[in-house]
């Protein structure tokens, strides 16, 4: 039984910021983000919403499909538009898909694996409800997105993060499809945060049965110690490649191409170092989108897939790391 990645979608913003704009409220410059990100620009949602961004690039990826043959959506993000209903829920109704199940799931900008590795799992034991003894859903076909709207929890003023991150979608359907091989290996791992390296807040409405003052404008956005987290993502990115690549029985040498989450130019270097594979081999996307959290493997496997370098037969590796603190990769064949 092989659940296949068949196809990808992608959609942005329209707001282009470059790094030149950011030196107008905050101290930094083109070379000194270039140098220590690799980023040049990123896309800011204005007038989109994460829905939209959302439904555009899942429609790319539906492009041919029977909408009612969609059995599962999960979206992975950690900006939903709202709290309730979940953004799955908001994607099955705009796009009319009647036979889902909709849900969404947070781990951060490892989103997206954990999203492939649920689908992979329900999709495989084929069998979700179970009515009078008749199972109920079968799922053959799954939608599942990254969606982020980081400019709404960024503060603008802290230049050692409002440089690193950008809005937009991905989306990827998957198949349950005996005649082809598919996902080979997932694996996924979770990291206590023990010293909150990577958070951000939760504003609510004050009750009136408590004299607590929860009037933080700080409260409700991204903070960031980035020494750490930039060790956390160097080792876990290494473990999870290493660990899929054994799940597999593959080596790194076996993988035609790496689709890693797009955080930080030097982390991806590091692993391409660590497993002695040409960066040639690492779909780099960040230049132009800068870090997507959960939306950022999907975008940047719709970038590799919709070129000719990815021929039937290959192998490519997703890989996710991010807050939680969490991790993952996917192993599929074309």
């Amino acid at each position: 039984m092989g659940i296949t990645i068949k196809h990808a979608g992608k959609a942005v913003p329209k707001l282009v910021v470059k790094n030149e704009d950011l030196n107008k409220f905050v101290d930094t410059d083109n070379e000194w983000i270039v140098a220590r990100t690799g980023i040049t620009e990123r896309r800011i949602a204005t007038s989109e919403s994460g829905l939209d961004l959302a439904v555009d690039a899942a429609k790319i990826a539906l492009e041919g499909e029977n909408y009612e043959e969609i059995g599962l959506v999960i979206v992975a993000t950690v900006t939903p538009d709202k709290l309730v209903p979940s953004m799955g829920a908001m994607v099955k109704r705009e796009l009319n898909l009647p036979n889902a199940i909709a849900f969404d799931v947070n781990t951060a900008c490892s989103g997206f694996i954990y999203a492939i590795w649920i689908a992979e799992a329900l999709m495989k034991n084929g069998m979700v409800n179970k009515v009078n003894g008749v199972h109920t859903n079968t799922i053959n076909k799954a939608l599942i997105i990254g969606v982020e709207r980081l400019s709404r929890i960024v503060n603008w003023t802290d230049r050692g993060t409002c440089i690193l991150f950008g809005d937009g979608a991905g989306a990827a359907v998957l198949e349950n499809n005996p005649k082809e091989k598919g996902i080979l290996a997932s694996f996924v791992k979770n990291y206590d945060d023990t010293t909150d390296s990577l958070t951000c807040g939760m504003e609510f409405l004050k009750t009136p049965f408590t004299d607590e003052d929860l009037d933080n404008p700080e409260q409700q956005t991204l903070s960031m110690q980035g020494s750490q987290v930039f060790k956390f993502a160097v080792n876990a990115i290494g473990e999870v490649m290493e660990k899929s690549l054994e799940l597999a029985g593959l080596t790194a040498d076996d993988i035609a191409y790496y689709v890693p989450h797009q955080a930080n130019l030097r982390i991806i270097s590091s692993a391409a170092k660590k497993f002695k594979q040409p960066i040639e081999k690492f779909q780099i996307s960040l230049n132009e989108t800068g870090n997507v959290s959960a939306a950022s493997v999907p975008m940047a496997l719709y970038d590799i897939m919709n070129t000719a370098k990815i021929k039937k037969g290959d192998k490519i590796m997703l890989v996710g790391f991010g807050g939680g603190l969490s991790a993952g990769a996917v192993i599929f064949e074309v």
